[in-house]
């Protein structure tokens, strides 16, 4: 969608804001939760594609039920000696596991078995529809399935929802426990995602207040609620890497500092260069991952 298309949706929605500032945030949350079609849509997701599946053929593919979606989940058994650990990977918004085989293949050549989470509405989940609620069952439904795992590595949305189900409150998910969190490019707070995104349309003051009222009605608490720094904080027994680069142009390099306020538990990383999506794939963050989520807990 142009740049003009964007703003004009924008626009629209703030005409239905004036009308009702429920109708325009309820319209503005549902713009929100839509997802593209999964289908590769450049020629260098294409290529990124094509070049993973030989990786994808080794994995097994299991279905997941949760209340709202079936969820693809990729199993991928280790390279060379196992370790007998498990790690969940979750991937960002507009993405799927095929282009996260470099990470993969490097957790698995370290000895773990990976399985890799399709989210709602990406790759060959169902559904176009994305939410922070159904991101968060489609990984319980994962723990549910396979049982403990070791680590949880997410890439920017997966990554900040990894952390809600690793540090949530328990009223609002089931929690669980791993061993380790890993976060690349997350961000931190739902209120400074809607933030954005109200920037990128060109919201009217009536249409963000309507679009935080929407997501509250969604899950039962208000949008502040969901801060994965303060969550975190609440649980300095987690162990947390934090990986972000300073040039992101699509999670700012706050979201990282934030995320590291939460404690000494957290260890944050600056992997500068590397963007918002080529960062997940890089050697460096690779290696970081792997030796962070092989320590000794």
């Amino acid at each position: 969608m142009s740049s003009y298309s964007v703003k004009a949706l924008g626009q629209l929605i703030n005409l239905a804001g004036v009308v009702s500032p429920r109708l325009g945030g309820d319209l503005a949350f549902w713009l929100f939760c839509r997802t593209s079609k999964p289908d590769p849509a450049t020629e260098k997701e294409r290529a990124l594609f094509a070049s993973a599946q030989p990786r994808m053929a080794e994995s097994r593919l299991e279905m997941l039920d949760t209340s709202r979606a079936r969820v693809a989940a990729h199993v991928f058994p280790p390279i060379g000696p196992a370790n007998g650990r498990r790690v969940l990977v979750a991937h960002g918004w507009g993405s799927r596991i095929d282009y996260l085989q470099a990470l993969i293949t490097g957790l698995r050549e370290a000895g773990f078995e990976a399985v890799g989470l399709d989210l709602p509405g990406h790759g060959r989940s169902s559904g176009r529809v994305l939410n922070v609620l159904m991101a968060m069952e489609a990984i319980n439904a994962a723990w549910d399935r396979f049982g403990e795992f070791h680590a949880m590595v997410g890439h920017s949305f997966g990554g900040y929802c990894s952390a809600m189900v690793a540090a949530g409150p328990e009223d609002l998910i089931r929690r669980r426990s791993p061993q380790r969190l890993v976060t690349v490019g997350s961000p931190v707070a739902a209120k400074d995602v809607f933030a954005g995104f109200s920037d990128a349309l060109g919201f009217s003051a009536r249409v963000r207040r309507g679009l935080d009222a929407a997501a509250g009605r969604l899950t039962g608490r208000p949008i502040e609620v969901f801060s994965a720094e303060a969550m975190l904080a609440a649980h300095p027994e987690l162990p947390v890497l934090v990986l972000h680069a300073e040039d992101d142009k699509e999670v700012p390099a706050a979201a990282a500092r934030k995320y590291a306020t939460a404690g000494p538990h957290v260890r944050l990383e600056w992997l500068n260069g590397w963007g918002h999506r080529r960062i997940v794939s890089s050697p460096e963050a690779i290696e970081h991952i792997k030796s962070f989520v092989a320590e000794a807990s």
